[in-house]
């Protein structure tokens, strides 16, 4: 019983730092205002998380838990390679926005979670890679994908979606990022991802 009061207490920390982190990013959010928004006392807020750092890693976390989740799912959906391939693109396009929400990527909030993002992703990014190539690796199977090699395709695509995160998420300096680079970056996104999948050699 203790546990399950002590998980329950968590996530309702966690949800009220995430919609802390989002609405106002990293760097202007206080443990008072979490444990204000919640009701809780500061020092009780302490007694789970010892510092604004610990919570914002464990909402990181979260995000990228849910993320791989839902593209396994995905991935045992009944769909084609290509469809799966799309879901997937779609579900990276919602993780990074939301993770640029919780920091807000201008310089001085990035400088800040930097250190956190390095430490937490590239785990992440390992598993991220697995699931793209079992979903070439599947498409080859089923003849619906030309490749030779779907792993080293798996890690170009995923290079590839860094870089175009990086250009719309943390090349502005000072600046925050807008509505009209969001909507560049999805489109930017999925084109790339049909191009991918449908290729530019004419089939005439």
């Amino acid at each position: 019983m203790q546990n399950t009061l002590t998980k329950d207490k968590e996530d309702l920390i966690l949800q009220a730092a995430q919609l802390r982190f989002a609405g106002y990013g990293y760097s202007k959010v206080t443990m008072d205002e979490i444990a204000e928004d919640i009701g809780m006392a500061k020092a009780s807020l302490y007694y789970y998380f010892p510092t604004k750092e610990a919570i914002f890693r464990s909402v990181i976390r979260h995000e990228q838990n849910e993320f791989l989740s839902r593209l396994k799912a995905a991935i045992e959906e009944p769909l084609t390679a290509g469809q799966k391939f799309l879901e997937y693109i779609r579900l990276r396009i919602k993780l990074t926005e939301q993770l640029s929400n919780l920091s807000h990527f201008h310089t001085q909030g990035w400088n800040e979670v930097k250190p956190i993002f390095k430490d937490l992703f590239p785990e992440f990014l390992q598993q991220e890679l697995q699931q793209i190539a079992h979903i070439l690796h599947e498409g080859k199977k089923n003849h619906e994908f030309r490749l030779d090699h779907p792993q080293k395709t798996a890690s170009m695509i995923l290079h590839i979606l860094q870089g175009l995160h990086l250009r719309f998420f943390r090349g502005y300096g000072h600046q925050a990022i807008d509505e009209s680079d969001r909507v560049c970056y999805e489109h930017e996104t999925l084109l790339f991802a049909e191009t991918i999948l449908h290729g530019i050699i004419s089939k005439s």
